[in-house]
């Protein structure tokens, strides 16, 4: 897989960063630089859906380079 994703989700974001979803999910509702969701997937009558984010946005805003997505990628490919 050498295609970087066009949008993460909040696990995703804490798995690049190492630390918890929740550590996440506060970060992005309490800073206000954070980027705005692109839109909401998998919404049901029962669920709000999970909330999906540019990755380049995201990367705008934590300063990530795109080697850290290629490595979380490499380590879900494989498994690790």
């Amino acid at each position: 897989m050498d295609e970087l994703p066009l949008l993460v989700g909040s696990g995703d974001i804490a798995r690049a960063l190492g630390v918890t979803r929740q550590a996440v999910d506060h970060r992005l509702r309490s800073d206000p630089a954070a980027p705005a969701a692109a839109g909401v997937v998998n919404r049901t009558s029962a669920w709000n859906g999970t909330r999906i984010w540019w990755r380049e946005d995201v990367d705008r805003w934590l300063n990530l380079e795109p080697d850290r997505w290629h490595r979380l990628l490499a380590s879900t490919v494989r498994g690790g």
